[in-house]
C-alpha cells in the first residue's frame, strides 16, 4: 500500500531540485548571453579599428604620393627629402637654412619657402579631415662650444625654437590670404633642440644632417578611435 506520508518529503526535495536546476539554467543562459554579447562587441570593435587602420594607411600613402608628385623634381635642388614612413618633408643642408648660431633664415631658404609653402598647404588642406596638425620642427646637433651637455641642450633648444618661429613667420608671409585661417588653426612651430639627432651608419651623430628643418604631418586617428568607443 502506497504511503503518502513517506513520499511527501521526497516530493519536496524533488521540487526543490527542479527549482534549483531552473535557477542554474537561467544563470547559464544569462551568462552565455552576456559572453556572446561581449564577444560581438569586441569583434565589432576590432573590425572598426581594422577599418580605421586601413583607412589611415590609405591616406598616408595618398599624402606621400601627392608630396612626391608635387615636389619630386625639386628635392635634389633644395637638398630636401620626404620620409615615406613619417611623411616628414626634411630640408637637410644647414648652410642653406641659417647662418651658424643664428635664427634668421637665409635668402636662399626664403626663396625656397616662397615656392614650397603655398603648394605644400594646398596638399595638406586636401586631407584636412584626417590631419590634426602640421608641425614645423627645428632640429639642431648636440654641439655647442664650451658647454656641458645640459647647457648645450637648452642653448640648442632656444636656438631651435627661434629658428622654427622664424620659419613659421616666413611661411605665414607666403600664405595666400584665403588659407591664413587654416594655417592659424593647423600649423605649429616646434623647437626640438637635439632630441632627434641623425646618426651615420657607424652610429656616430651626423652633425650637419642633424641641423635641419622638417615639416611633419600629424594624422588624427585618435579621434576616430574615441568615436568607436562611444558607439560601442
Amino acid at each position: 500500500m502506497f504511503n503518502s506520508k513517506l513520499s511527501a518529503p521526497w516530493s519536496s526535495i524533488s521540487d526543490m531540485m527542479s527549482a534549483l536546476m531552473m535557477v542554474f539554467l537561467l544563470i547559464s543562459v544569462s551568462y552565455a548571453y552576456q559572453v556572446s554579447k561581449q564577444s560581438i562587441v569586441v569583434t565589432t570593435q576590432n573590425e572598426r579599428i581594422s577599418e580605421i587602420v586601413e583607412e589611415y594607411e590609405d591616406y598616408h600613402r595618398l599624402i606621400y604620393e601627392d608630396l612626391v608628385t608635387t615636389f619630386g623634381d625639386r628635392l635634389e635642388g633644395w637638398d630636401a627629402e620626404i620620409d615615406a614612413s613619417t611623411l616628414a618633408f626634411r630640408f637637410t643642408n644647414p648652410a642653406v637654412l641659417f647662418q651658424p648660431g643664428q635664427s634668421h633664415i637665409t635668402l636662399e631658404f626664403a626663396e625656397i619657402l616662397q615656392e614650397f609653402w603655398p603648394r605644400y598647404i594646398t596638399i595638406m588642406k586636401k586631407y584636412d579631415q584626417v590631419i590634426r596638425e602640421v608641425r614645423i620642427e627645428g632640429h639642431t646637433s648636440s654641439e655647442w662650444a664650451d658647454s656641458s651637455i645640459d647647457e648645450s641642450y637648452f642653448n640648442n633648444m632656444a636656438l631651435s625654437q627661434a629658428r622654427t618661429r622664424t620659419a613659421l613667420e616666413k611661411c605665414y608671409l607666403f600664405t595666400p590670404s584665403q588659407d591664413l585661417a587654416w594655417v592659424r588653426k593647423s600649423v605649429t612651430a616646434n623647437g626640438m633642440s637635439f632630441s632627434q639627432p641623425i646618426f651615420s651608419a657607424s652610429g656616430v651623430e651626423d652633425f650637419p644632417r642633424s641641423r635641419r628643418v622638417e615639416f611633419t604631418v600629424v594624422v588624427d586617428s585618435h579621434q576616430k578611435l574615441d568615436e568607436i568607443s562611444r558607439e560601442l
